[in-house]
């Protein structure tokens, strides 16, 4: 069942995302031109470089709490999980550094790639020493939470990247002046010359703003306290608007991409989230010690 939190919380970003889409559907061509700055813009390029990094991080959050609580399980079950997350542990860590060091630094290479895995090694070995030491029951409330946040980035990645081809909407940047090749958000050009790997026709919608707005799945890691995850919920609002705003000072999106790469994200959130029963606002905190002695409660519970 739904809490009234979380039913406020949807009818709230409904309503808000309804409002903003009308909007920037009559005024997409006019904000980038108002707002294009690509290569003067400092805070363009930090959501450039920064943006996407909570798709990443709470995928490794995620495969990082999978991993410790099934210390104390039966070994085919503990061998089987931490291959898994294991596997989201390393993808999100080498995708978070090689990110910073290419577009951050410019750096390319072998060693990158290289030097990127030791460091996510290095960086797993500590969490797991730390969450080591967090009791397994602490940690087990909150895998239900890490396997809907691990399914939902996978989802809206697949989505963006698919909608991408399909659409074949040109970047502002692209245009080079020539505002007659802007075509609206609510008619698909269809697959372009070259589309899957040609990137001047992947504008709509935005990945940086989907990844961005992912910071929204963090608040089911919170504390229970519904206080806890209002303060969460404003940081990912804060960054989440600020990476997608910085994707129209770059030219790389309009505005209606961004928000329906928001939209994305967030409709995937509350989808999985219902799926897998994690309330983002719960109505009282889960008794641990109940879950664990409830034997017919799934895993990933």
């Amino acid at each position: 069942m739904t809490t009234k939190g979380t039913k406020r919380f949807i009818w709230g970003f409904l309503i808000v995302w309804v409002m903003l889409m009308t909007i920037f559907t009559f005024n997409d061509l006019n904000l980038s031109k108002a707002l294009y700055n690509e290569h003067e813009s400092r805070f363009g390029w930090f959501f450039e470089v920064y943006g996407e990094h909570p798709a990443f991080l709470v995928l490794f959050a995620a495969g990082s709490i999978l991993f410790s609580t099934v210390r104390n399980e039966r070994l085919i079950k503990k061998i089987v999980v931490r291959l898994v997350s294991g596997l989201f542990i390393l993808l999100s860590g080498f995708g978070i550094i090689t990110i910073t060091l290419t577009r951050g630094y410019g750096l390319d290479g072998d060693h990158v790639m290289i030097n990127s895995l030791i460091i996510t090694v290095l960086f797993a070995t500590l969490c797991q020493w730390l969450l080591n030491r967090i009791a397994v029951q602490t940690l087990r409330q909150y895998n239900r939470a890490a396997w809907a946040a691990i399914v939902i980035v996978f989802a809206e990645i697949l989505l963006v990247n698919v909608l991408k081809i399909f659409w074949g909407r040109m970047r502002f940047r692209n245009m080079e002046g020539d505002y007659s090749l802007f075509t609206s958000w609510f008619l698909p050009q269809g697959i372009q010359e070259n589309g899957v790997t040609t990137e001047a026709y992947k504008s709509f919608p935005s990945g940086h703003s989907a990844n961005g707005w992912t910071m929204m799945l963090w608040m089911m890691f919170m504390p229970f306290a519904n206080k806890w995850r209002n303060i969460m919920l404003v940081c990912a609002v804060v960054w989440g608007i600020s990476t997608s705003t910085s994707r129209v000072i770059m030219g790389d999106h309009f505005a209606t991409d961004v928000l329906f790469g928001a939209f994305i994200t967030i409709t995937c959130m509350l989808l999985f989230c219902k799926l897998f029963k994690v309330d983002l606002y719960p109505n009282s905190q889960p008794n641990a010690t109940a879950l664990l002695k409830d034997k017919n409660a799934p895993y990933f519970r």
